[in-house]
């Protein structure tokens, strides 16, 4: 079995819109996106995403495996305009067969361009929502794909589940999966997508069914990194090393690059690099190649500064 772990597209705005109509006002999340939400809640595109997303099942064809690292909102929109209308219509069935559309939505879905009104959708919620918080959301994203793939080459299946969530376990031989039905997905050399996501909340997600490579959908163990307010109450470590070191200490309990802490922190790069000298030379982190990045990770010492506050 060939595993292949990918920034998700949190280039696609579906799980964000449907986490943001389901929220709590006064959830993070909810908080964070509250004045872009207000400008789409309305549009019966963006409300046909939420639609498509509601219980039991979500409609792949409008969240597409992402096919790599650089593929782009733009090319989303492109792979769904060019999903085969058997495909579409297919699944549309069996969503209007669990849940009754509101007549705004029904009239997007009965629409002759339906494809097209979607992505439209698709591209205003993505400029009022995601846009903004691309390099922070995929900065949270990248560090969970390495974390999973430095546990799946040190440990193997077991330590790559563990802690993915709490309905996946792996038996030996199997990634076993809890739900009400059953069925079993036979990979035959397809590969499988571990792809984690921070607008899942507690969920899960998980596409087996042709034209689609087998994906599972995670929750991103860093989601609250991304709607942490920036009022923030003062970190106890600040005093003692600066807000900025704090901060990024803290982060550091996933080891990360340069880019990916700046991202994270909202520094510049420049900055970002001289506190993490200072840390360095401090003995609380450390540094190694991957590839063609430099990985800085707390040390013992700096996980005990971290864990004493």
């Amino acid at each position: 079995m060939v595993n292949r772990e990918r920034p998700s597209a949190e280039r696609s705005p579906s799980l964000h819109v449907r986490t943001l109509f389901r929220a709590d006002p006064g959830a993070p999340i909810a908080r964070r996106y509250h004045a872009g939400f207000a400008r789409v809640r309305e549009d019966p595109a963006v409300r046909t995403i939420a639609y498509l997303h509601g219980p039991v099942m979500g409609a792949s064809f409008s969240v597409p495996p992402p096919a790599g690292m650089a593929q782009t909102i733009g090319d989303d929109l492109d792979v769904l305009r060019a999903v085969p209308a058997d495909v579409v219509e297919g699944e549309l069935v069996e969503i209007r067969a669990l849940r009754r559309p509101p007549g705004a939505v029904a009239a997007v879905l009965d629409d002759p361009r339906f494809t097209e009104l979607l992505a439209a959708g698709m591209a205003v919620a993505w400029d009022a929502l995601l846009a903004p918080d691309r390099g922070r959301v995929r900065a949270v994203l990248e560090r969970d794909v390495r974390f999973r793939a430095e546990r799946l080459s040190e440990v193997g299946w077991s330590g790559a589940l563990t802690g993915m969530h709490h309905d996946i376990a792996w038996t030996g031989d199997a990634i076993v999966i809890d739900r009400s039905s059953e069925a079993t997905e036979v990979l035959g050399g397809r590969g499988l997508l571990l792809v984690p996501s921070v607008f899942l909340g507690q969920g899960l997600a998980v596409t087996g069914e042709a034209p689609w490579q087998p994906t599972i959908v995670y929750p991103d163990r860093g989601a609250g990194l991304v709607f942490e307010e920036a009022d923030a109450p003062t970190d106890p470590l600040a005093p003692l090393l600066g807000r900025t070191r704090a901060g990024l200490l803290r982060a550091l309990a996933s080891p990360s690059s340069t880019t990916q802490l700046a991202a994270l922190t909202g520094a510049s790069l420049g900055a970002t690099g001289d506190h993490l000298r200072v840390l360095l030379d401090a003995g609380l982190i450390s540094r190694s190649r991957v590839a063609r990045s430099v990985i800085y990770r707390r040390t013992p010492l700096g996980d005990a500064l971290a864990g004493a506050f």
